[in-house]
């Protein structure tokens, strides 16, 4: 058996399609496509073929990564070859790297995610008022988020798990945010949380709900706070 981690993209065509639909997506891909695919045993069996995360109904990723196992030997370049021509719109081959079976499953490598949130600002909103909101935020060493579903309530403090400053602009009435998120096996703070909180919190002049999310970037984050992609040649070293 042979190991491979792909980079592929889940579209603005296929944003709202969700996560099982996207999945079924890429088997019927690559059962078009002739890869030597391999299957797990049992009465059911099905494709080897994980994500590094689920994605949300109405999220997209450029890049999301997928890890494959094949029953005889190929090059990244080779599968390319072959799954390009059988992908459906929205979906787009990015490349590849052959993995080694000591190394880790791509859920678990990947802690470091990168987002950019877009939906239509409030009239009347500027620029300044929208930087001072997310100037407010950033400076907080702390904040406490209470997210109430309809199973739990949990409070968990959002800082620690947002390293980097949350950046804002405004364009032509869309504001465009954009941030980092650390993945935390306890639990974390999702991409409309933020959204939220700054609209409920923060004066943040746009409607709770009203936006389209893309996933921009996943990476590993060592203690040096380091970042590096699953694809990166020295990830794994």
């Amino acid at each position: 058996m042979q190991r491979m981690f792909l980079s592929i993209t889940k579209g603005d065509e296929i944003r709202f399609l969700g996560h099982l639909d996207y999945m079924r997506a890429v088997e019927r891909t690559v059962n078009r496509s002739g890869i030597p695919i391999a299957y797990s045993e049992g009465f059911n069996p099905h494709m080897k073929i994980n994500f590094d995360a689920a994605l949300g109904v109405g999220v997209a990723a450029d890049p999301l990564y997928a890890e494959i196992e094949l029953f005889q030997d190929m090059t990244p370049e080779g599968v390319g070859a072959l799954l390009v021509p059988q992908l459906p719109r929205g979906i787009r081959f990015l490349g590849g790297m052959k993995a080694e079976k000591e190394w880790p499953k791509l859920m678990a490598f990947i802690n470091y995610e990168t987002y950019e949130l877009e939906g239509p600002a409030l009239p009347g909103a500027c620029p300044e008022s929208m930087e001072e909101s997310v100037r407010a935020f950033n400076e907080r060493p702390s904040f406490i988020y209470r997210r109430v579903t309809p199973k739990k309530t949990r409070e968990m403090d959002v800082r620690p798990l947002l390293p980097r400053p949350l950046s804002v602009s405004l364009q032509e009435g869309r504001a465009f945010l954009s941030f980092a998120v650390r993945r935390n096996p306890a639990g974390t703070v999702q991409p409309r949380d933020v959204w939220k909180i700054l609209a409920e919190s923060f004066a943040m002049p746009w409607t709770e709900g009203a936006f389209v999310c893309t996933r921009t970037g996943a990476f590993h984050e060592d203690g040096d706070g380091h970042l590096t992609g699953p694809l990166d040649p020295d990830a794994f070293r």
